[in-house]
């Protein structure tokens, strides 16, 4: 009878003991849970930020770089002015289909490049396979039309744009092979044709 009151405090004392251990390693726990979602909360933010960052460079990438030719040959030390674009000049006189025989349509094209190699290739008074490929590809998109294509203007701009698409695709750059690098300093631009000009269009019927 007299150990009775004895163990009494002592369970009470261990129950105590016990949900205040409870109770400490639920605390941590909680804490260890709202810091992680900070810490994710915080990593969410960082990379939006660094989202943000990207489109705004490559906004502003755009506005130095209007006419999209994606980095080309770097200006050297002491040039005083970007290098000229050379300018390839090509006049050609096509059949049209239509109603009538003997209904050409002659045309003047100004092609400007990006690319000032290919630009100088294509430009120059020497036959070159450059030059061969872009003349067959513009001859290829002017034939065929018909005289109400040719007078339309809005068709014509869609053609002035095909061909720049065309002459883009064949004569992008290609990613380097396996194992070797690329030199920087003659990174070919990702779109080679500045602009394709029609400075002539005329219908004879």
């Amino acid at each position: 009878m007299s150990d009775a009151p004895k163990k009494s405090p002592m369970k009470l004392i261990i129950i105590i003991a016990a949900a205040l251990v409870v109770l400490g390693g639920g605390g941590g726990g909680a804490m260890w849970f709202l810091n992680k979602r900070k810490a994710a909360a915080a990593e969410a933010e960082k990379a939006k930020a660094a989202a943000a960052g990207g489109t705004a460079e490559a906004a502003a990438h755009e506005e130095e770089d209007p006419d999209g030719c994606g980095g080309g040959e770097e200006k050297k030390d002491g040039d005083h002015g970007a290098e000229a674009s050379p300018v390839m000049v090509l006049t050609r006189t096509v059949n049209l289909t239509g109603p009538r025989r003997n209904a050409f349509l002659r045309c003047e094209l100004n092609i400007l490049f990006c690319d000032l190699e290919l630009g100088r290739l294509a430009a120059g008074d020497k036959p070159s396979a450059e030059k061969s490929l872009i003349q067959s590809i513009v001859l290829s998109a002017i034939s065929g039309k018909s005289v109400e294509e040719a007078a339309d203007a809005e068709s014509r701009e869609a053609l002035r744009q095909e061909i720049k698409d065309k002459l883009n695709e064949q004569f992008k750059p290609h990613p380097p092979k396996p194992g070797e690098k690329e030199d920087p300093k003659h990174k070919k631009p990702k779109r080679p044709i500045k602009s394709v000009l029609i400075v002539d269009w005329a219908i004879q019927q």
